[in-house]
Parts: C-alpha cells; sequence; structure tokens
C-alpha cells in the first residue's frame, strides 16, 4: 500500500468509509451521507479521492454484471482480498467468509470445474439472520 498525503476531505471520506466497513456504497451515497457532515464536500472531490484510496489499496471496487454503477468497501486488512463476501440484500451488510473455507472452496471448484474464482471480487447475495427474523415477524 502507497502513503499518500491526505487532504481534510480524503480523512472525510476515508472516516465515513472506516465507520461504515461492512457495507459496500456508490460514490452518490457516500457524497449523501458525508454532505450532511460537511456541506463543502462536492461529488467530484469524492470520484478523485476514490480513485486514490483504490490506488493505495484501502478500497475495493465492485463492478457488479448487472449494475452500471460500482460500489466500494473499505478494506480492513489485505485478508479481506482472499476470501468471499456476504451480502443482505436487505440492509446491506457485508460479512467475511475466512479465509480457511474460502481456500478450501475455491480449491474444489479449481479442481472440479477448472475455474480460477477471484475471490476480493465475489459476492454472495442472499438475506442475513437479522434481516430474516425481522421478515419472519411481519
Amino acid at each position: 500500500m502507497q502513503n499518500k498525503y491526505n487532504t481534510k476531505p480524503k480523512e472525510q471520506i476515508l472516516e465515513f468509509l472506516k465507520n461504515h466497513k461492512n457495507k459496500r456504497f456508490t460514490v452518490n451515497e457516500m457524497y449523501e451521507s458525508i454532505r450532511l457532515e460537511n456541506s463543502n464536500i462536492n461529488l467530484s472531490t469524492i470520484y478523485r479521492n476514490i480513485n486514490s484510496l483504490i490506488e493505495e489499496g484501502v478500497l475495493l471496487k465492485h463492478q457488479g454484471n448487472d449494475s452500471k454503477c460500482a460500489t466500494y468497501q473499505y478494506i480492513e486488512n489485505e485478508d479481506c482480498l482472499a476470501h468471499f463476501h456476504f451480502e443482505c440484500i436487505k440492509c446491506g451488510r457485508v460479512s467475511h467468509l475466512g479465509a480457511k473455507e474460502t481456500n478450501d472452496f475455491l480449491k474444489m471448484i479449481k479442481r472440479t470445474m477448472f475455474f480460477e474464482v477471484e475471490p476480493q471480487n465475489t459476492y454472495i447475495r442472499g438475506i442475513c439472520n437479522n434481516c430474516k427474523n425481522v421478515f419472519i415477524n411481519f
């Protein structure tokens, strides 16, 4: 990871993402949330800093096949690039599958399907227990 000069807006963006590390956000979602605390920030500042944070290795960019809009998630450590992510379709919470379980699954897929998966770009979508319990109780 490279270290680069940090500006106040970049620090605000990074702080926001760290505080919400279990979610992915579009640039517009980040902008709307950060703007509530800092009315001086603009959309182009968010874009510029997002690219810088990706280059520094602290953000993961996800571009889904069905989405024209990329989403971004804070990378707490480099292990985040080596495992699968579960994303709740109701609340947006992202959970992490352990590295051992991910590696076992990747080996099995490679051995049986002759296919190599990029774990950092793999999000398994479903409904988390919290949302499932709320949904069941209605």
